[in-house]
């Protein structure tokens, strides 16, 4: 795989684990969650659905995909 894949995974805004991640963040700050605590549960969701995505990156994709 090329780096650029790791760097910007192709996750369309239908995609499920792009849905799966947002709503993660979006239920628990709903339920007054943390935001540290919302944004790792939703990095824990996005690295399930793509293990092949360095950890250190995760963060970096999921700000991208918040509103």
């Amino acid at each position: 795989m090329v780096e650029r894949d790791y760097l910007d995974p192709n996750c369309p805004v239908t995609a499920a684990c792009r849905q799966a991640v947002l709503r993660t963040y979006a239920s628990l700050r709903g339920r007054g969650a943390d935001e540290r605590v919302a944004f790792e549960a939703a990095e824990t969701v996005y690295s399930w659905h793509h293990p092949e995505v360095p950890r250190q990156r995760v963060p970096f994709v999921i700000a991208d995909w918040l509103p």
